[in-house]
């Protein structure tokens, strides 16, 4: 099973929407929502793009401030939902059996790695222990933002994953995420290392259990809704075996969105229109006449990830 970390907008939901139906057994979203009022929206919208196989994040606010409205909601809609483990007690009465039926921690370390110690392991096997055990019990172990220096470290995350793996603790996603935050400095084509995936690869052979794989995929994990970045550029992202592809000019009309969908399927490293829905409109923009429309921020973050989906599902 394939976590991708996703943002509940239009692009992601998108994606998701133009995928084989078979894949809805293979992929399990971890739902980012950015404020704790836009579950009253995201939870419907969710649950009618990608009925099963998923997960709403509540973890990343303090859960005594998500109304109990919230989570009746999430588990009335048939979502499961992650929480932080140290915030056991203020999960709402009306949910605690429905929780407690498919328990799900997101455990965030962040990209600093020195927080791999005994106490800290020590104080995560005391909250979540009650559930040891439990083949329903998910963990997903969130790195953040990867990059060389915790890739130098990976032996020692592997060590607390193992830990957390001996007391009794089997079902662990890994996560995090490489993709910049801003493509400013790049014009013209330019391939960024995946070393979420590396960092991923790089535990997941330290460690003697299978690991389940989460990323971020074109987006960044850092990503702030508050900056946001307007150019007078486009760019294609396009996700490879071992780095992405990142196609870039100035321009946002038609022609220069064509222009750089011609420059992609012309590229060796091209998968074809066969491989994703997002290859296929690659393709049929640079028809004669176009088969597909140029498309907009939505439609485009829609091809990136469906795209990186099947490179994931497929290649790895």
């Amino acid at each position: 099973m394939y976590y991708p970390n996703l943002r509940v907008k239009a692009g992601e939901l998108k994606a998701l929407s133009h995928v084989p139906n078979d894949w809805q057994e293979k992929i399990c979203p971890i739902w980012n929502v950015e404020f704790l009022a836009s579950f009253e929206k995201a939870i419907p919208a969710i649950a009618a793009t990608w009925p099963t196989n998923n997960i709403m994040d509540l973890s990343r606010f303090q859960l005594k401030r998500a109304s109990a409205h919230i989570q009746q909601m999430i588990v009335q809609h048939g979502l499961r939902f992650a929480i932080d483990p140290f915030e056991i007690s203020d999960l709402d009465s009306s949910v605690v059996s429905a929780f407690e039926a498919n328990p799900i921690f997101r455990i965030e370390f962040s990209n600093d790695v020195s927080i791999f110690d005994d106490s800290v392991i020590d104080e995560l096997e005391t909250a979540l222990i009650p559930f040891a055990f439990n083949t329903n019990t998910l963990l997903l172990i969130d790195m953040g933002e990867a990059n060389d220096a915790m890739i130098a470290r990976a032996s020692s995350v592997a060590t607390a994953i193992e830990q957390l793996h001996d007391v009794g603790f089997s079902n662990i996603v890994f996560s995090s995420g490489a993709f910049p935050t801003t493509l400013q400095n790049i014009v013209g084509d330019e391939e960024i290392p995946r070393l979420d995936k590396q960092l991923y690869q790089d535990v997941a052979g330290a460690i003697t259990f299978d690991l389940h794989y989460g990323d971020y995929g074109t987006l960044s994990p850092l990503w702030d809704s508050g900056e946001t970045r307007r150019s007078g550029h486009i760019a294609i992202k396009y996700t490879l075996d071992d780095h992405w592809l990142v196609l870039r000019q100035k321009g946002k009309n038609t022609q220069a969105i064509i222009e750089l969908a011609e420059f992609l399927i012309l590229h060796p490293d091209y998968r074809g229109p066969a491989f994703s829905w997002g290859d296929e409109n690659w393709h049929n923009k640079t028809l004669t006449p176009p088969q597909a429309g140029p498309g907009n921020s939505t439609g485009h973050v829609a091809e990136f990830m469906n795209h990186h989906f099947a490179q994931v599902l497929f290649n790895g």
